[in-house]
């Protein structure tokens, strides 16, 4: 097998390359070119469909190779870019630490576009209709996905695909998930940097509040709503966090100082009348901006303090469940209960379990962004994801909980590739 795994591969860093070039220009209009694609098409047809739009995927790999094929010593040394040969091998396995490096590769079809995406990103496009012509010839490429293609099939066919892939394949593209507490083990100083502004009896308190909290609705309800109300109940969680300005600010400025902007029109109505807050509130035209974003971020890292009416009264909803707004968070929830305010806190079980490290912290493959990541965990709720760290990886490795690895099948009797 070993042989047959080596036969007509080029080296990582010159796939890199290639690859780099076709994501900057991925169509495919030439013929010979389109000959090439409708082979390498037929030949991924043979795997079974794994997603919409005919998706399907397949692990298919390169060896590292040597040192002078990822780059020229001497080129880099006249640069600058190194000052020595040690310098150059580290940057060498720094980029390609393993023997094989491993791509992901997976074809689409939408109506007559076909599409392929190595590690996620788009390198090959066929649009009937195009009328953009080739800049950069994928002859070289597509020769090399139809030889990693046959290898891996090579694979399939014997039986060997999927042991060989489980036991090869880089934890860095795979999907698992490590207990906070066990990550904290591997790294102490992150915890010590994460709880430094919330001491234990804080924690403790609210651990009893959120247990106490049903279906995320406060027990009772304001009859009225005022701006003026809002604007302090907004500085009570601002003075919770010491933020700059909470100790001599009016309410209204302080929203002013710390809050998104982009306010509806809150500001400008009467702060001590409830008719014009409700007026407002109801006024479907008061739309696009955001009143509720009462510490700013970006989309996934600021505080909201929602303001929600239902038919027993005005009651607020409070969500900033992000790993670096958390503490400023429950800081936050535990100065309006303590105030008598009836609150809500979206995600509340969830952030007391990170507290106390006791979620699960999600691990999803390197060129993935760690953000809004739920799809890679159904059925699981996790508020952090991240990618594999660079340093004391093995110990993560070790400490996580790995999910199977996809299955990949041949299809039985598969379908002609359609007219062209």
């Amino acid at each position: 097998m070993d042989n047959h795994l080596q036969a007509n591969q080029l080296s990582a860093p010159t796939i890199d390359n290639l690859l780099f070039q076709a994501e900057h220009c991925s169509n495919v209009s030439d013929e010979h070119t389109k000959n090439l694609f409708f082979e390498f098409v037929r030949m991924m047809e043979s795997l079974s469909v794994s997603g919409d739009d005919e998706l399907r995927e397949l692990w298919i790999f390169a060896p590292r190779g040597s040192i002078d094929e990822f780059a020229d010593y001497d080129e880099y040394l006249a640069e600058s870019e190194i000052e020595n040969r040690q310098e150059f091998e580290e940057l060498w396995l720094d980029l390609y630490p393993e023997p094989l490096k491993w791509y992901q590769l997976a074809t689409l079809r939408y109506r007559d576009i076909f599409s392929v995406l190595v590690n996620r990103k788009l390198v090959l496009q066929l649009q009937p209709e195009s009328q953009q012509h080739d800049s950069y010839p994928k002859i070289e490429l597509l020769d090399w996905l139809i030889a990693a293609v046959q290898q891996s099939i090579y694979l399939l066919k014997s039986g060997e695909y999927g042991a060989f892939v489980k036991q090869n394949l880089s934890y860095r593209h795979r999907i698992g998930k490590i207990l906070r507490q066990d990550y904290w083990f591997v790294f102490p100083d992150e915890k010590d940097s994460y709880l430094a502004e919330i001491d234990a009896g804080e924690i403790a308190l609210f651990e009893k509040l959120i247990s106490q909290q049903s279906e995320n609705l406060p027990s009772f309800r304001l009859s009225a709503m005022t701006s003026s109300l809002y604007f302090n109940a907004c500085k009570l969680g601002y003075a919770a966090n010491q933020y700059e300005g909470a100790e001599g600010l009016p309410a209204k400025e302080l929203y002013r100082k710390h809050a998104d902007g982009r306010d509806d029109g809150l500001m400008e109505l009467d702060e001590a009348s409830a008719e014009a807050f409700e007026t407002w509130y109801f006024d479907r035209k008061q739309r696009g901006g955001h009143p509720w974003e009462v510490c700013r971020g970006g989309n996934s890292t600021h505080i909201s303090l929602y303001v929600s009416h239902d038919a027993p009264g005005w009651f607020f909803r409070l969500a900033g469940s992000s790993m670096g707004r958390s503490v400023e968070t429950v800081k936050f929830y535990l100065a309006l209960t303590e105030q008598g305010f009836p609150v809500s806190l979206s995600d509340g079980k969830a952030i007391l379990a990170m507290l106390k490290g006791e979620d699960f912290i999600g691990i999803v493959p390197q060129g993935v962004i760690p953000r809004y990541c739920d799809s890679f965990f159904p059925g699981e709720k996790m508020l952090t994801f991240m990618n594999l760290p660079h340093e004391k990886t093995d110990q993560v490795i070790q400490a996580a909980f790995w999910y199977p690895i996809e299955r990949v099948q041949l299809r039985e009797a598969p379908d002609q590739f359609a007219s062209r």
